[in-house]
């Protein structure tokens, strides 16, 4: 993996900081069913957010402004969250951000920051607190629904993410009624799969991280058996 430091200019107030910005990196395996990527590009996690020094302004990129941004830096919420000590430093930087979109009506935008969030907890063995985030995560893939916003681009995808945050959140009936309303059968072969496999995670009480692989593997193994 390698990054490089680019300088930008804070949108908000004005000031300037090199921030480490994501080079190249060799990825090596599958990822995981909320599209999370293996190593190298895993440990890039850090890139995917940038905090200005000056102002805390949280954002994918700090030199472009969202609406309402400035008044939402400036909130007791966004404060609060900025400088909880009880959370990592990158996840309160996602946190931050997903408030940022939030409050620009970004709500996909703010799902995924709301699952980095979650993955930070996960690296930092924070279990109750990444179910928190993936819960919150699922509640703004609903609203985000609700104002014509996806999650995903590719057909049925929006579906899988949010059965995956739900499953992974403990909600396990909610993700078993997201699957019954899943996509038209001419979702891609891959959703479909990983969509029986979320059944049967479902349906044992699973709520720990899988992969992609071992959806298509477990759903090829399957149909081999028939």
């Amino acid at each position: 993996m390698t990054t490089y430091p680019e300088k930008k200019t804070c949108a908000l107030c004005g000031a300037e900081h090199a921030y480490e910005v994501m080079g190249s990196a060799f990825v090596a395996g599958s990822p995981d069913l909320d599209t999370r990527q293996p190593e190298t590009r895993r440990s890039a996690l850090f890139t995917e957010v940038q905090r200005c020094p000056g102002c805390g302004y949280c954002a994918a990129d700090v030199s472009e402004s969202k609406p309402g941004a400035e008044m939402m830096v400036k909130s007791p919420e966004y404060r609060r969250q900025l400088d909880d000590d009880a959370s990592p430093y990158l996840a309160n930087e996602f946190l931050c951000m997903a408030l940022i979109n939030r409050a620009a009506e970004d709500y996909a935008g703010a799902t995924w920051a709301l699952i980095r969030a979650a993955w930070v907890f996960d690296d930092e063995d924070g279990a109750a607190e990444a179910r928190t985030c993936r819960s919150k995560a699922a509640d703004m893939i609903a609203l985000a629904e609700e104002h014509g916003q996806s999650v995903a681009k590719q057909e049925g995808a929006s579906t899988a993410i949010l059965v995956e945050v739900l499953r992974r959140a403990g909600r396990l009936d909610d993700a078993r009624s997201a699957i019954a309303r899943r996509p038209a059968p001419q979702a891609a072969e891959v959703i479909a799969s990983v969509l029986q496999y979320q059944e049967r995670l479902i349906e044992q009480g699973d709520t720990d991280c899988h992969t992609i692989a071992e959806a298509l593997g477990e759903n090829t193994e399957a149909e081999g058996n028939k």
